[in-house]
């Protein structure tokens, strides 16, 4: 496809022994959110798995609860993607190129319309089948035990998570998963999907991110430690790229054990305004950036220009990219 750089395989550059938590990592914000009215709710102009085959290897995927199913929603936008669709998305990525590793970041985000219940519009435009339960449009289960249902429905016991283990529904056995921590190693998850856990749980599932004030540049107020940037509401295209490159900066001189996320995305009427004028300022900067971890970088319309991912991922210094298309 010309549309975009393919780097399907490029974590297979990066030594065994790299730490998860020294690499530098293209993602993209609202991952699912490929439709919109008028452009509103639209972060993203290709699918998750072209997304995969251009290199992203973060995904920011924002789940409702509704009627015991996990539905991605994006304010009043319906994407007409399951929890089961984007597991086996990610599966089928991941059997091909066994050397990759997703991380996903997986948000409980209630829909804005959430009161009206069945009427409310982003329910009636959504063509997901959702499952019947004895009280139609409430939930009986909690947000976590529908996370490892589903997980459990669409992989059972394959060890696709690293450190999240699904067990059947119903079952009260508990399996203790490995945690993510600076002594991961790619080797250790590679064939694997991380789980960053933006919703409240169980200890031991996934890695803490449920500390996630609004509109902020923050770090975590307890272990595990993680730095974000991540103030989005229309702050000036200026400021926003400030704060970019602040972030990318603290990243490259921070410590080595903590985990750095950044969002280059920001919103005033729509996604795709700020990402227009951020991105060619951001793709420049890194193409001009000596190699060294700059963390996560979360994006909207990643592929304008088409260089940015390649440049994101040439930061790993260990990778020999040269911005030439994967294998």
């Amino acid at each position: 496809m010309d549309e975009f750089v393919t780097h399907t395989s490029w974590m297979r550059y990066v030594p065994d022994d790299a730490s998860v938590m020294t690499l530098s990592i293209p993602g993209t914000h609202n991952s699912c959110c490929i439709s919109g009215l008028l452009g509103v709710g639209k972060t993203q102009e290709l699918d998750l798995s072209d997304q995969l085959n251009a290199g992203i290897r973060f995904l920011d995927i924002r789940f409702t609860h509704y009627q015991d199913n996990l539905c991605v929603h994006h304010d009043v936008i319906c994407t007409e993607k399951s929890y089961v669709d984007i597991l086996t998305i990610c599966f089928n990525f991941l059997k091909r190129y066994p050397s990759e590793t997703i991380l996903i970041s997986v948000e409980d985000e209630s829909r804005v319309d959430d009161a009206l219940g069945k009427f409310a519009p982003s329910q009636i435009a959504c063509r997901l089948p959702i499952a019947d339960t004895a009280t139609p449009g409430k939930n009986t289960r909690s947000f976590e035990d529908t996370f490892n249902a589903k997980t459990w429905e669409c992989i059972e016991d394959i060890p696709l998570f690293y450190n999240f283990i699904a067990a059947p529904p119903g079952s009260n056995s508990v399996v203790t998963s490995p945690a993510l921590t600076s002594e991961t190693r790619l080797e250790d998850v590679r064939g694997k999907i991380i789980l960053l856990r933006r919703f409240e749980g169980s200890k031991g599932v996934g890695f803490d991110l449920s500390y996630w004030p609004e509109n902020e540049c923050f770090r975590s107020a307890a272990l595990p430690i993680y730095d974000i940037e991540d103030r989005y509401q229309n702050p000036g295209d200026d400021d926003k790229f400030d704060y970019v490159v602040a972030h990318i900066e603290k990243a490259r001189r921070g410590d080595q054990n903590e985990l750095y996320i950044t969002f280059s995305s920001a919103v005033g009427l729509t996604a795709h305004g700020y990402s227009k004028k951020i991105n060619p300022r951001l793709n420049d900067y890194l193409a001009e950036s000596p190699p060294g971890r700059i963390g996560i970088i979360v994006m909207d319309y990643f592929e304008e220009p088409q260089e940015l991912v390649s440049n994101v991922i040439k930061a790993n210094a260990t990778t020999g990219l040269t911005g030439t298309p994967g294998r």
